[in-house]
């Protein structure tokens, strides 16, 4: 299975995997102990028209521009914008002077997006968010110490209420200001009037002036009168339009008012079919990109759709019935204006019939009184206006301000730990998985078949014994090394069935492969099987075979047979182990190379093999040196040693080449120094060392026996 690869290479590179666990976990730790602390504070504001505020512009008969001061309270993303909003932001930066690392003013995008920089530096910054199925907005602070971060979030709401209450009383404060400025020149007008009348009067000393002429001022009066309410209502009808257009343009595609979903049966329709094509979208955008063709066409259904409720829109509000109604009522208040006119022109030149003396009184006092009709009726307007500005209020408060916290939001050392962790964890598997594409070395038989179709004869597992050597003639015959030796020997057996081997060279491909001691071990596994064996060390380079017992000398062997100095026999040297003697390979030739390819070489080699059952050529390494070819073609089967994690499929390939070249094939290949578990032989050996341990009640006699 594909997990046991992956668990035996998670053995193999365990250090790799472990120190990048620790190096991020401590590093994370670390990070979280040397980072500034970032603190938290919340301030809430409710959005909440104020009840007692309608109801007293309600009985002013002000309750139209109470809903026009009113707003609309459950726009709360509109609510978040405006408090994000630049004039906002920029108030509470100089009113609490937050300023950067260089001294300079925070600019107002950072108090809102602080940056990687401004989260690990815990610079002020600040969110907002609507609490969930409630009307209020929180404002949550961040900041460095807890006090600037309870400051900043209360500041924050001030001045986005000031702000509010500034804007929600502009209006009022502009019509105001222009009834004001209106009654400052009607003042003047009237004063004016007033001292005409009173200059007539002396001049003509006239006292009273008789009944038509009280009637013909009556009526004018009446007229101007109704002059004034006309434009009074005139002026509120168009208060009214404006509210309505502004409704209307406040109108889009994804914001239709509710009237204009119930009166226009086209925008019901087209809002539906714009609804069904975002949902096929969204089901679309599950298994397909947002380029796929279907998921385009659809974005150009759904932009068509747009375009046609943004018609209709247009139409509706083009032809808004309130709005018509509202016009012929306007319409009808100019005519009427224009006939009360009318009227009090036809008064004042009836006015004009009366005698000379009288009628000039009259028009001056028909104007005085009709300026102070008007007058009076703007100061009515002036103190509803006045008092609908003190009842203007913004439709936001705060309920609850900021508190200092009292510990640390971020960064929490827990959190930094189990983060760092989880990095260390990914990228110590990634770091595994890219040594283990890298690397080519030979691990398993698998490996081994992939870079060179021969026999797998066995593997000798990693091991370490007491003593200055590695050799197992100490160990009992059911040690677990012992038996992978055995299996080995046996496999040697059977490739030798039609050809029995006698002469046997172990090689390697580079230096370091533990050949020489694997040579040695193997010839102790056949002597105990009461073989003579006797292994042959023609590394004349680099002996080694004389090191691995303290009886043995290297003041004879190989190199003295060959130069025809010291017989064959009598080169060779007993060891410990019954049946086993070993041929060192003598003093260094200057020319050991020319030694090997000898003729003289191949006839001892048949020498010893007339006189032992088996002879084991410890050969040097192909890769380094050419003379394991000559010792090859002159034995009767050569084993290759592959050291397991360390010999790479590429230096095998160059061995199959050498080799191959050399007109001979190896009878198989030995995988040495298997670690067991990260070779995924990790229960096999388990079960070896279980089945070879000896029975506690082994050796005693049986209760039968007794």
């Amino acid at each position: 299975m594909e997990l046991l690869k992956v668990y035996a290479a998670l053995l193999r590179r365990k250090w790799i995997f472990l120190q990048a666990v620790v190096f991020f976990t401590v590093g994370a730790g670390a990070l979280a102990m040397v980072l500034p602390k970032r603190y938290e504070a919340s301030a809430k504001l409710a959005v909440e028209s104020s009840s007692a505020s309608m109801s007293i512009l309600g009985e002013m008969d002000l309750s139209e521009m109470a809903q026009s001061l009113s707003g609309s309270s459950d726009d709360m993303m509109t609510k978040i914008s405006l408090a994000q909003m630049r004039p906002v932001l920029d108030e509470v930066i100089w009113r609490l002077q937050l300023r950067d690392l260089d001294g300079e003013l925070l600019p107002a995008e950072k108090l809102l997006i602080p940056g990687i920089d401004g989260e690990i530096l815990a610079q002020p910054w600040i969110a907002i968010v609507q609490a969930q199925g409630t009307n209020i907005l929180v404002f949550t602070a961040t900041s460095e110490t807890p006090e600037l971060s309870a400051l900043l979030a209360d500041t924050m709401v001030t001045v986005y209420l000031e702000v509010s209450q500034e804007a929600a009383k502009k209006e009022t404060r502009q019509a105001l200001t222009f009834v004001q400025s209106e009654l400052d020149k009607l003042e003047t007008e009237f004063d004016k009037a007033l001292k005409n009348v009173a200059q007539a009067l002396q001049a003509e000393q006239i006292i009273d002036l008789d009944a038509e002429t009280k009637a013909a001022v009556t009526r004018a009066s009446a007229l101007v009168g109704e002059i004034v309410t006309a434009d009074a209502e005139m002026a509120d009808l168009q208060a009214q339009i404006r509210t309505l257009r502004k409704q209307s343009d406040a109108e889009s595609v994804d914001l239709v008012s509710p009237s204009s979903v119930a009166t226009n049966a086209q925008i019901r329709e087209l809002r539906g079919k714009l609804t069904e094509l975002r949902l096929q979208r969204q089901v679309q955008l599950l298994d397909k990109t947002p380029k796929h063709p279907d998921v385009v066409d659809l974005d150009q259904q759904i932009a068509s759709v747009e375009a046609e409720i943004t018609l209709a829109l247009r139409e509706q509000h083009e032809l808004d019935p309130a709005v018509e109604v509202l016009q012929v009522q306007f319409a009808g208040l100019l005519q009427r204006r224009a006939e009360l006119l009318s009227a009090v022109q036809g008064t004042v030149a009836e006015a004009g019939t009366f005698p000379e003396k009288g009628r000039k009184i009259a028009e001056l006092q028909l104007a005085a009184d009709a300026t102070e009709t008007i007058y009076k009726s703007l100061l009515e307007q002036q103190y509803q206006i006045a008092v609908a500005e003190a009842m203007t209020v913004s439709d936001m408060k705060a309920v609850e301000p900021a508190k200092a916290p009292d510990r640390a939001a971020a960064p929490k050392l827990l959190v930094y730990l189990v983060l760092g962790g989880i990095v260390g964890v990914g990228l110590g598997f990634g770091l595994v998985f890219l040594f283990e594409y890298v690397d080519d070395t030979v691990k398993s038989g698998e490996d081994l078949k992939l870079a060179w179709a021969l026999p797998v004869l066995g593997m000798v597992p990693v091991y370490k014994l007491k003593g200055p050597t590695q050799l197992i003639h100490n160990l009992p015959p059911t040690d677990p090394l012992f038996e992978a030796y055995r299996a080995i020997r046996n496999s040697i057996g059977f490739a030798g069935v039609d050809s029995p081997i006698d002469i046997l060279t172990v090689t390697s491909s580079i230096p370091g492969e533990g050949k020489s001691t694997f040579c040695t071990n193997l010839a102790i596994c056949l002597a105990n099987d009461g073989k003579r064996v006797v292994v042959v060390d023609c590394d004349l380079r680099r002996p080694t075979q004389h090191k691995g017992f303290a009886t043995l000398a290297n003041d004879r062997g190989v190199s003295s047979v060959l130069s025809q100095t010291m017989p064959l026999m009598d080169a060779i040297q007993a060891t410990p182990v019954a049946n086993l003697s070993i041929l060192t390979s003598g003093p260094l030739p200057a020319n050991p190379g020319r030694l090997v390819e000898s003729l003289r070489l191949r006839q001892m080699l048949q020498e010893l093999a007339r006189n032992f059952d088996m002879v084991l050529v410890d050969a040097p390494p192909i890769l380094a040196v050419g003379d394991a070819l000559n010792l090859g073609r002159a034995s009767k089967g050569t084993v290759i040693v592959v050291e397991c994690a360390k010999t790479t499929r590429r230096m095998l390939t160059d061995l199959r080449g050498r080799i191959e070249g050399s007109g001979f094939e190896p009878i198989g290949v030995v995988l040495n120094k298997v670690s067991a578990a990260a070779s995924g032989y990790g229960n096999y050996r388990a079960y070896t060392r279980l089945y070879s341990q000896r029975p506690p009640d082994a050796g005693k006699p049986s209760a039968k026996g007794a």
